[in-house]
């Protein structure tokens, strides 16, 4: 139901400003900003609320009632993504014990691992991380 170019380019320029914003932010489960939800209400208001939460990947009752009622959405509180994680405590070097350490990624992929206490050392748990999160 895109009428026009302007209607496309201002689409467009949402979509961009989301895939951004998932981009550096995580996936599902991550809290949108108020302010690209008021953005897509207004693209939806101009091209249809369907056509835009499809293009979008936006849940499409949420971004009708905001279109219908045409109010901001109140922000839920968003989590800075961790840049550092203190390891303490773990129990390596103790070979009856079991340390578990779980990672999960943007899109909510996870990778446990057990390391018995006597393997510690052998296991580098920052290079494992490093790894895993800044996968393609």
């Amino acid at each position: 139901m895109v009428h026009d170019n302007k209607q496309a380019k201002d689409l467009e320029a949402v979509r961009e400003a989301l895939t951004s914003w998932r981009r550096r932010h995580g996936g599902r489960g991550r809290p949108i900003p108020s302010s690209l939800w008021s953005e897509a209400a207004a693209v939806a208001r101009a091209s249809g609320v369907a056509e835009t939460a499809r293009a979008l990947r936006l849940d499409a009752t949420r971004l009708a009632k905001l279109v219908g009622g045409g109010a901001e959405i109140a922000p839920r509180s968003i989590e800075e993504p961790t840049t550092f994680v203190e390891l303490g405590g773990l129990p390596l070097g103790d070979p009856r014990r079991v340390a578990v350490v779980e990672l999960v990624g943007r899109e909510g992929d996870r990778v446990r691992v057990e390391v018995a206490g006597d393997a510690g050392g052998a296991v580098d748990l920052v290079a494992l991380a490093r790894a895993f999160w800044s996968r393609a």
